[in-house]
C-alpha cells in the first residue's frame, strides 16, 4: 500500500485466489497455500523478513540454500530474529553490509526511519554485482573519464618503487589529470605514495570495502563490496588503464 503507485507489485497468490489489496497485481502459482509457498521460495533474489513464524523461516532456508539473499528485519522478533528455526547464517552480517547497517536492522530502539533506510541500503548493495558496482562507479566518475587503476601489493614498497611512483605521479595528473581520475586499492607504501604526489588529490579515488577508510591525506574514498576479495573483483573491472608496480 505504502510502494508507490502499486505498479512495481506483484502478490503471488495461489490458482483460484485473490489478495484483494488496493494496490499491485496478483499473480498465481500453485494450488494452495503450501505451494505457492513451495514457489515463493524459489522465484526471488532478494527475501526481506519481517517478524513471522515457520513460514517465513521455511521460506528463507529454501531461499538461502539456493543462493538468494535473505535481509531480516531483526527488530521485528519472531523468525527474523532467529525463532522457529529461522537459518543462522542468515542472521550473520553479509560481506556486503557494514556493521553499523547491520546493526541497525537489529536495534529495537533505534528510530525507525534509520533501521528502514539501512534495510532500503542492505537490499541495494545485495543485489548489485560486480559489473553493477563498476559501472555505478563509471557512472559516478563520469562516462568520459579514463580510469587509471594503479596496482601494489607490498604495503611498503621497495625504495626504486617508492621513488618512481613518487615520479609518475605528478606527470599523469599534469598531463591527464583533467580527463582521469586515478584508483587506488588504499593501501599505504606505492599507493598513498602516488596520492601524495598526484597533484592537490583531486583527480584520485580509493576504492574501499564497504564500512572501511583509506585514511589517506589526498584523494576520496570510493565503495564497492564487504571485504578485499569483492572490492578487488570490482577494481578489475572499473579500469581503463592499469599501472602495475612490484
Amino acid at each position: 500500500n505504502n510502494a508507490g503507485d502499486g505498479s512495481h507489485v506483484k502478490n503471488i497468490m495461489p490458482f483460484g485466489k485473490s489478495s484483494g489489496f488496493g494496490k499491485g497485481e496478483d499473480i498465481y502459482a500453485g494450488g494452495d497455500d503450501e505451494e505457492r509457498d513451495e514457489v515463493f521460495g524459489l522465484v526471488g533474489d532478494v527475501y526481506v523478513t519481517v517478524g513471522g513464524d515457520g513460514e517465513v523461516s521455511q521460506i528463507a532456508k529454501a531461499a538461502e540454500a539456493r543462493g538468494a539473499k535473505v535481509v531480516p528485519l531483526m527488530r521485528t522478533g519472531g523468525a527474523s530474529d532467529g525463532e522457529f528455526g529461522f537459518p543462522k547464517a542468515a542472521l550473520s552480517k553479509p560481506s556486503y553490509a557494514t556493521e553499523d547497517l547491520w546493526s541497525r536492522l537489529a536495534n529495537k530502539d533505534a528510530p525507525v526511519e534509520d533501521s528502514a533506510e539501512a534495510a532500503v541500503d542492505v537490499v541495494i548493495r545485495a543485489m548489485e554485482t560486480p559489473q553493477g558496482a563498476a559501472k555505478r562507479l563509471r557512472t559516478s566518475m563520469g562516462k568520459e573519464t579514463t580510469v587509471v587503476c594503479i596496482v601494489s601489493e607490498a604495503e611498503d614498497g621497495a625504495a626504486d618503487s617508492e621513488a618512481l611512483v613518487k615520479a609518475i605521479a605528478p606527470q599523469l595528473d599534469a598531463q591527464m589529470g583533467s580527463r582521469s581520475a586515478f584508483v587506488t586499492r588504499g593501501m599505504s607504501g606505492v599507493q598513498e605514495s602516488f596520492a601524495d604526489k598526484c597533484g592537490d588529490g583531486s583527480h584520485v579515488k580509493h576504492l574501499m570495502p564497504f564500512g572501511q577508510s583509506s585514511g589517506f591525506g589526498k584523494g576520496g574514498d570510493i565503495y564497492a563490496g564487504g571485504d578485499n576479495e569483492a572490492r578487488d573483483e570490482v577494481f578489475g573491472l572499473v579500469g581503463d588503464i592499469y599501472v602495475t608496480v612490484e
